[in-house]
């Protein structure tokens, strides 16, 4: 059977009509993140709480940036037989997942942390030495953030792996991975209330191999 054919916005209409199907609006997401942390805080002693948090931080941080190596794989070959994605999303994500816990095991998540000089780890690594209040406020923060991020991520390749059964998406050209991480980050912030509706990308178009379900 001859595919269809779409383009990136069209992929990115898809996953951002899923995410609103099947995602809590925005103002309960943050609720129950919230309760996530609370529920972490009640059972842990204030340094096992921190601690947890640098563990989860950097383990989720470098989750996303070996994602968007992924993500590049990804749109090299999705639109051929031999993409990773061919047997579906799960089996590369638990790899995935699996090869970035082996990485930040032990001890070396805090060498990681305090080896960071810029972005997310840069910023920690600074007030940690400066701003003892500050450090754990921004630690909860960038753990609600990127924990945002990989679901979302996650349900991205889940998207695109159903889409590219019966769909040639086209306009996949260099700028394609950071047009289509800037949308997940951007979908990222408006459900943590770090901007509003207006500034995310308007959905427009989308296909439908089956609503793209997951």
């Amino acid at each position: 059977m001859e595919k269809k054919r779409a383009d990136i916005d069209d992929l990115l209409a898809t996953f951002s009509s899923f995410i609103k199907e099947n995602y809590p609006e925005n103002g309960l997401f943050r609720e129950n993140l919230g309760a996530l942390l609370e529920a972490k805080k009640g059972r842990l002693s204030p340094e096992s709480y921190v601690d947890s948090l640098e563990r989860n931080v950097v383990f989720l941080q470098e989750l996303i940036m070996e994602g968007e190596v992924f993500l590049d794989e990804v749109l090299e070959t999705m639109n051929e037989g031999e993409c990773a994605l061919e047997d579906g999303a799960g089996p590369p994500l638990e790899a995935l997942e699996k090869r970035v816990k082996e990485s930040v095991k032990g001890a070396k998540h805090a060498e990681i942390l305090a080896g960071g000089v810029e972005g997310i780890l840069g910023e920690l690594a600074l007030l940690k030495k400066e701003d003892a209040p500050g450090y754990v406020a921004k630690l909860e923060f960038n753990y609600s953030y990127l924990m945002t991020l990989r679901m979302l991520l996650f349900e991205l390749f889940n998207v695109i792996a159903e889409i590219r059964k019966e769909y040639v998406i086209d306009r996949i050209d260099e700028a394609a991975p950071a047009h289509i991480m800037n949308h997940v980050e951007m979908t990222a912030n408006y459900f943590l209330g770090n901007i509003s509706v207006g500034e995310v990308v308007e959905e427009k178009g989308g296909v439908d191999p089956h609503k793209a379900s997951t």
